[in-house]
C-alpha cells in the first residue's frame, strides 16, 4: 500500500514537471513570433520613384531621375531603348538613396517580333552611375548588385529568356559569353517577353537578404507574384543610386518601363527619424508677409473703386449679374426652334406658290393640247397621245405635291409641338436640309415645264417641219425626247421622294 503511494507521487510530480516545461516553451514560441513574422514599415520614398500618366515633364525630363542614351520619356512610360538595333539607354535616380533596407516594384514591358529578343534590361543598385557602358546599356565594374533580365542566350544552353542577380565590388568583369552564370548568385528562368500584361518585379532587400518576386504578366491581377530568387547574407552598399538601363544588339525589342516605386524598409516598431526640413528664414518670411499684404492693400482699394463707378451693384450678388450656363443654353434652344419654325413657314409659302404655277402650267398644256387635237391631221393621233401621257404624268406630279404641301402642314404642327421642349434640336439640321433640296428640285420642275411651254406654243405645222422626221440636225426638242426627260424627270423625283420618306421613318425611332 505504501509503495503504491509512492509511486503514485512520483507520477504526479512527473505530470506536473512536463505540463510546466511545455507551458514555458509555448511561451517562449508566443513571445519570439512577433519579432520574427512581423512584416517591416513601409515608406513610399516619391523622389526615387516615377510613374504614369504625366511621368514626364514638357522639357522631357523626369523629375528627381537623369535619363541618358537612346532612352525616350513620355507621360505614361520610359523607352528605355526602342526595337532598333544596337541600341543602349539608360535611367538613373538624381540623389543618393540611404536607406538601410528597401523595397522596389519595377513594372516594364519587353516586346518585339522576333521569337528571340536581345539584349535584355537590369534594374541596378550601385554606389556610381553607370550611365553607359556594355552591360546592358550600363558601365562594367560596377559597385553593387544588378538583376539582369537577359532575353538572349550567348551560351547556347537554351536557358534564356533568364533573371539573373549578380553582385560586384567594382573589380570583377562582367561574363557576357556565359551570360553572367558564372557570377550569379541567383536565377531563375522566366518568360518575360510579349506578355499580355506588364511584368511586374518585387526587389525586397531586409536585413542582408535579397529577394525577387516575379508577376509574370498572364494575369491582371497586380499582386499575383511568384517567388524567383532569394540571396542570403548579401552585403550591398548603405548609400547609392538606382537605375534601370536596356541595350540591344542584332536582334531588337522595345524595352518599356512604365513605374519605378521605391519603399523604405524600416524594422517593426520602430519609425524612421523625419528628414529635416529646410526652414524658410526669417527675413525671407517677412518679406513674403509684407508682399501679401501690399497685394491686399491694392486688392481692396480696387473693390472700392469697382463700387463708387457701379453704385447700380451695390448689394447684389455677382451671379446675378451673369447669365448662368443652363438659362443660356434654354435660351439658345428656343431661338434655333424659332429660326426653325420661321424657315418652315416660309417653304410653305414658297411651295403653295409652285403648286399654283403647275396647276397653270397643266392648264396651259391643257389647252395647247385640245387646240392640237383639232388641227392637227390623222398622221399626228400618236404624238395627241403621247402629250396626253405627258398630262397624266404631269397630273401625277400634282398629286405628289398636294401630298408633299399636307405632310408639310404636319411637320409645321410636330415642330409648334415640339419647340417648348430643350432637346428638340435633335434632327432640325436634316428636315432644313430636306427642305431645301425639295425646293431645288421643284425649281428644276419648274425650268423644264417653262421650257415645255416655250415650245409647245408654237405652230405645230412649223414644229413638224422645223423638226423632221429623221433630223440631221434638231434644232428644237422632239416629242419623244421630252417625254423621256419628263418620265426621266418624274422617276428621279418619285425616288427621292420616296428616299427621304425612308429617312424620316427611320429618324423618328429616335425621337
Amino acid at each position: 500500500m505504501a509503495v503504491s503511494r509512492h509511486h503514485t507521487a512520483h507520477v504526479c510530480i512527473a505530470t506536473f514537471l512536463t505540463a510546466f516545461l511545455l507551458h514555458c516553451s509555448r511561451a517562449d514560441v508566443a513571445t519570439a513570433a512577433p519579432g520574427t513574422d512581423a512584416l517591416p514599415h513601409r515608406r513610399f520614398e516619391y523622389k526615387y520613384s516615377f510613374k504614369g500618366p504625366h511621368l514626364s515633364q514638357s522639357d522631357g525630363s523626369i523629375p528627381f531621375w537623369i535619363h541618358t542614351g537612346n532612352a525616350i520619356p513620355s507621360s505614361d512610360q520610359v523607352r528605355i531603348t526602342p526595337s532598333l538595333r544596337s541600341q543602349r539607354g539608360s535611367v538613373w535616380t538624381k540623389n543618393k538613396v540611404s536607406f538601410q533596407s528597401w523595397e522596389a516594384e519595377v513594372t516594364f514591358r519587353v516586346s518585339g517580333r522576333g521569337r528571340m529578343g536581345a539584349d535584355g534590361l537590369a534594374i541596378w543598385f550601385t554606389t556610381d552611375q553607370g550611365l553607359d557602358g556594355p552591360v546592358y546599356g550600363a558601365a562594367d565594374k560596377w559597385n553593387g548588385v544588378g538583376i539582369f533580365f537577359d532575353s538572349f542566350d550567348n551560351d547556347g544552353k537554351k536557358n534564356n529568356p533568364a533573371i539573373i542577380v549578380v553582385g560586384n565590388n567594382g573589380k570583377l568583369v562582367y561574363d557576357h559569353q556565359n551570360d553572367g552564370t558564372t557570377q550569379a548568385l541567383g536565377t531563375c528562368l522566366r518568360d518575360f517577353r510579349n506578355k499580355p500584361y506588364p511584368v511586374r518585379a518585387k526587389i525586397t532587400y531586409y536585413r542582408t537578404t535579397l529577394t525577387i518576386m516575379i508577376n509574370n504578366g498572364f494575369t491582371p491581377d497586380k499582386e499575383d507574384y511568384e517567388f524567383c530568387a532569394k540571396v542570403d547574407n548579401m552585403v550591398i552598399p548603405s548609400e547609392g543610386f538606382f537605375g534601370i538601363s536596356a541595350a540591344t544588339g542584332g536582334l531588337a525589342d522595345d524595352h518599356d518601363v512604365l513605374s519605378f516605386l521605391l519603399f523604405s524598409l524600416t524594422e517593426p516598431g520602430q519609425q524612421q527619424p523625419p528628414a529635416p526640413e529646410s526652414e524658410i528664414p526669417k527675413e525671407e518670411k517677412d518679406k513674403y508677409q509684407e508682399e501679401f499684404q501690399n497685394f491686399q492693400q491694392e486688392l481692396d482699394k480696387k473693390k472700392e473703386e469697382f463700387q463708387k463707378e457701379h453704385p447700380e451693384v451695390q448689394g447684389e450678388p455677382i451671379e446675378d449679374l451673369y447669365e448662368s450656363v443652363n438659362d443660356r443654353e434654354i435660351r439658345q434652344v428656343f431661338e434655333g426652334q424659332n429660326r426653325i419654325h420661321l424657315e418652315i413657314k416660309q417653304l410653305h409659302r414658297q411651295l403653295a406658290m409652285i403648286l399654283d404655277e403647275q396647276r397653270r402650267y397643266v392648264s396651259v398644256i391643257t389647252d395647247q393640247v385640245s387646240k392640237r387635237g383639232v388641227q392637227a391631221e390623222s398622221g399626228q393621233l400618236d404624238s395627241n397621245a403621247q402629250l396626253s401621257s405627258v398630262l397624266a404624268t404631269q397630273q401625277e406630279v400634282l398629286r405628289n405635291l398636294n401630298d408633299l404641301r399636307s405632310s408639310f402642314f404636319e411637320s409645321l404642327k410636330q415642330i409648334g409641338s415640339v419647340q417648348p421642349q430643350a432637346n428638340a434640336g435633335i434632327g432640325t439640321y436634316e428636315s432644313i436640309q430636306h427642305f431645301n433640296d425639295i425646293k431645288e428640285h421643284l425649281h428644276l420642275v419648274k425650268r423644264d415645264v417653262e421650257h415645255l411651254i416655250q415650245k409647245s406654243v408654237q405652230n405645230p405645222a412649223e414644229k413638224v417641219m422645223k423638226c423632221p422626221d429623221p433630223p440631221p440636225a434638231p434644232a428644237c426638242l422632239s416629242t419623244m425626247h421630252f417625254i423621256i426627260f419628263i418620265v426621266v424627270q418624274s422617276i428621279l423625283f418619285f425616288c427621292y421622294i420616296m428616299y427621304k420618306s425612308q429617312q424620316e421613318a427611320a429618324a423618328k425611332k429616335f425621337f
